[in-house]
């Protein structure tokens, strides 16, 4: 098309140009023909008269000639160069973009410096791209051992002196994130020297999101130690300031929590739930596994309703008993065939290995689970959190 265009505009500079002043130095030759002819017909015509208007028709020729070529010139320079390098820039970004590259043959100049250019372009975005990635890649790193270092602290002594006969609590735990950081959590907090507060929540999602609402739930839980032995008004408090700390984060956030208090002096101890499922209860001495009962009224999820109440309840401590509390995140693990692993298997497993130590039963627990999903990756955080109750020494 632009050389047609171009050819076009050949012909007519042509038409214009060259052949106007031809004419015109045709007339002028003619004139000055006339002009220098002897009035003597007879008379022999001078060399003038004849080299004149012959020199001055060969100037206007060649002059109409370079007219034309420098316009054909400036006119490909300036306008068909810049169209035709538009017009290959073109060609070449529909087939890059469909994929065909250099398809089709010959490429230009244009085409190939802009392939040259697309390919510094990749390569520049590449190397930023693995930058940044290798930094956050250890930034992640570096907050996944945080995270892990802090849930693998040691648990703190309940009581802090432990006399032969007396009750003494002992923690175990299993945790295995969905991602590198995980939205589950727990919390042992010596609420005396004889009593600790057991708090375990359930933010919702995973990864580095939930990470950070759960270090805002373990600030706040920290600056509501105070009201720790009152396992209801706990989770109150703790609710409300957790709502008034989301209203200011553009999306929505929720946490399933449960709260206990074991106290080993009185052999009592308080819970409260807030949309969490309640733990299982192992009464060994009975051979007998249960769950708690959940107490009314059955407040929801902490972060979703400022002001909510929350029921308590209270179970009876006795030595060889344990309290294991999960995440749905252990029931709801599925395996290749999409069937969840259920509250009824996790039962079955427990009550399997009720004899068994805390620390053993929870890695019947994940073992049981592993087995069940197989290679497919879990799509939840798993934790499991276990109090053993005993009367014996550490």
């Amino acid at each position: 098309m632009i050389d047609q265009l171009q050819k076009r505009f050949q012909l007519w500079t042509f038409l214009l140009i060259t052949l106007p002043v031809i004419l015109i130095g045709l007339a002028f030759s003619i004139l000055s023909f006339i002009e220098r002819r002897p009035a003597d017909p007879a008379a022999a015509l001078p060399l003038s008269a004849l080299l004149v208007p012959g020199i001055g028709l060969v100037v206007c020729i060649a002059a109409g000639i370079g007219l034309a070529l420098l316009a054909q010139m400036l006119a490909a320079r300036f306008v068909f160069g810049p169209m035709t390098e538009s017009a290959e820039a073109g060609v070449w970004a529909l087939r890059t973009a469909f994929g065909r590259g250099g398809a089709g043959g010959r490429t230009t100049k244009v085409q190939r410096e802009l392939a040259s250019w697309l390919t510094k372009l990749k390569q520049d975005i590449e190397r930023q791209h693995s930058t940044l990635s290798s930094d956050v890649t250890r930034d992640l790193e570096l907050a996944t051992e945080f995270q892990q270092a802090f849930l693998n602290r040691p648990y703190p002594e309940i009581p802090e002196v432990h006399l032969e006969g007396r009750l003494r609590l002992e923690f175990h735990h299993r945790y295995q994130p969905a991602l590198a950081m995980g939205g589950d959590f727990f919390d042992v907090t010596p609420l005396a020297t004889d009593t600790a507060g057991v708090f375990i929540g359930d933010v919702m999602g995973h990864g580095t999101r939930s990470a950070l609402i759960v270090a805002i739930l373990r600030t706040l839980i920290a600056e509501q130690s105070r009201r720790g032995r009152n396992a209801p008004h706990f989770l109150r408090e703790l609710n409300n300031e957790f709502c008034a700390m989301l209203k200011t984060l553009p999306q929505p956030f929720f946490a399933s929590a449960a709260y206990f208090v074991a106290d080993t002096t009185s052999r009592i101890a308080t819970y409260s739930v807030a949309g969490h499922p309640p733990p299982f209860h192992l009464h060994r001495s009975l051979g007998r596994v249960s769950r708690l009962e959940m107490p009314k009224p059955q407040g929801a999820a902490l972060g979703l309703v400022p002001g909510e109440e929350y029921g308590g309840g209270t179970v009876r401590l006795s030595g060889g008993d344990s309290f294991v509390f999960f995440t749905d995140g252990v029931y709801e693990a599925a395996n290749a065939d999409g069937e969840e692993f259920g509250l009824a298997r996790l039962e079955k497993v427990i009550r399997a290995n009720v004899y068994r130590s805390a620390r053993e039963l929870l890695d019947a627990v994940m073992d049981a689970i592993t087995h069940f999903v197989g290679e497919q990756p879990v799509a939840d955080d798993i934790c499991l959190f276990a109090v053993e109750v005993t009367t014996e020494r550490r």
